[in-house]
């Protein structure tokens, strides 16, 4: 529900970044050649993970749906308050359309929109690297109009897409971090649950959680968030190794963009905590640590 209320709240962001996505990023098609192949590699891995992605969701909304009606007894998905006159089946169907209804319009929406924005954006730092490599290797074989029109396009769309990933942090930063959260908490919670059932499919159901739940945080967002920083930290190396040193009437206009290029690009959830690698992995190692030292305090008890 917290990524509904942000996409509810954040319209007016969201449609502006589709509209700038639309008018300011580069266009690009599919080629042969294996230089631009590279650079929409991210696109092709992109579907690859929306197939995994679709996949364990279906097997944890499947696991939750199944486990009440194999389980002994009269057992809910939640646990909630059950009228006397409703029936079992009515509430389990309830609470099965319920969880559906919140995971299938709420939550793959604003993850699947999360991903492809970030990864147009890592294509777009592709494209704009394979340009900065190539800007002087033919520059005897353009005038220098036309090379500093090349200049001024790479300066403008190095500045757009850093303005792009400041309103991309504005837009989804603090559901982020509530989401960090979550995240955090519940997978330990499911995972400590994991550890102690003694019976398979009891134990199955928060496995299925916790593998979805990390999924979800470690691949969706701090992969391919990673995957951008890395790509934007990069510019400056592509600048300065262009061979701009041959053409020294160009050399202010290099030093203004490899300058442009220093300021630090990160995505952050809240303004507390970027979210990479580093973050994912010590969310994980939190996650165990938790999980371990509430079952040293149970069995202490």
């Amino acid at each position: 529900m917290v990524k509904c209320t942000t996409m509810f709240l954040n319209r007016g962001k969201i449609l502006d970044l589709l509209q700038r996505t639309n008018e300011g990023f580069w266009e690009f098609k599919y080629t042969v050649s294996p230089v631009k192949r590279e650079c929409l590699q991210p696109l092709d891995s992109l579907k690859k993970v929306f197939h995994i992605y679709v996949t364990i969701y279906m097997l944890a909304l499947t696991s939750f749906v199944l486990f009440p009606v194999f389980s002994k007894g009269e057992e809910l998905i939640y646990e909630s308050y059950r009228p006397p006159w409703l029936p079992y089946y009515a509430i389990l169907l309830l609470e099965q359309v319920t969880g559906i209804m919140c995971t299938l319009f709420t939550m793959l929406p604003v993850d699947f929109m999360f991903m492809s924005l970030i990864n147009l954006t890592l294509v777009q730092y592709k494209l704009l690297n394979l340009e900065l490599r190539q800007l002087f290797d033919a520059k005897g074989k353009m005038t220098s109009e036309v090379l500093n029109r090349k200049i001024g396009e790479c300066v403008r769309h190095h500045a757009f897409l850093y303005d792009y990933i400041k309103r991309l942090n504005n837009t989804f930063s603090p559901s982020m971090l509530i989401f960090h959260v979550i995240v955090l908490l519940s997978m330990c919670m499911e995972m400590y649950r994991a550890s102690t059932q003694l019976d398979l499919l009891a134990c199955l159901r928060p496995m299925l959680y916790s593998a979805f739940g990390l999924f979800q945080f470690f691949i969706c967002y701090c992969a391919y968030s990673q995957a951008l920083i890395n790509e934007a930290n990069d510019v400056s190396i592509n600048i300065y190794l262009s061979e701009w040193h041959e053409s020294p009437k160009y050399a202010k206009s290099i030093m203004m963009m490899i300058g442009m290029a220093q300021r630090e690009i990160k995505i952050t959830a809240g303004g507390i905590a970027n979210i990479d690698f580093k973050t994912g992995l010590d969310t994980l190692k939190t996650m165990v640590s938790y999980c371990m030292f509430l079952r040293t305090m149970v069995n202490n008890a």
